[in-house]
């Protein structure tokens, strides 16, 4: 499995596409679409749409973001948005403020 990672101190400003599984320990503004993962790890901030197999937040989301498969928030992190997904995890210690939507037909 292909990963690409985003460190700390990389800003992305626009559109990332793929089939890797993306981290992101940086910054990224935009609009991110991906056949696989997403994480936001711990420090990491991301400002975007996102449309991906799985979301993962450690860190700070703010935006929209559409899984095909499950949207994890994890202690600690902070999310700003709408969440579509058929399986949404929210742990004790996330911060949420925004709508979730479990009824949902993804485009094949």
């Amino acid at each position: 499995m292909a990963q690409c990672t985003i460190g700390p101190g990389i800003v992305v400003n626009g559109r990332i596409t793929g089939s890797a599984t993306v981290s992101v320990s940086g910054r990224v503004e935009g609009t991110i679409a991906l056949d696989d993962e997403l994480i936001v790890e711990d420090g990491g901030v991301v400002v975007a749409d996102v449309e991906a197999e799985s979301v993962t937040v450690y860190g700070t989301f703010e935006g929209t973001m559409q899984a095909r498969d499950t949207v994890r928030l994890c202690s600690g992190s902070t999310v700003t948005g709408d969440v579509r997904a058929p399986r949404v995890i929210i742990e004790e210690g996330a911060r949420f403020r925004g709508d979730v939507d479990m009824d949902v037909q993804m485009p094949a």
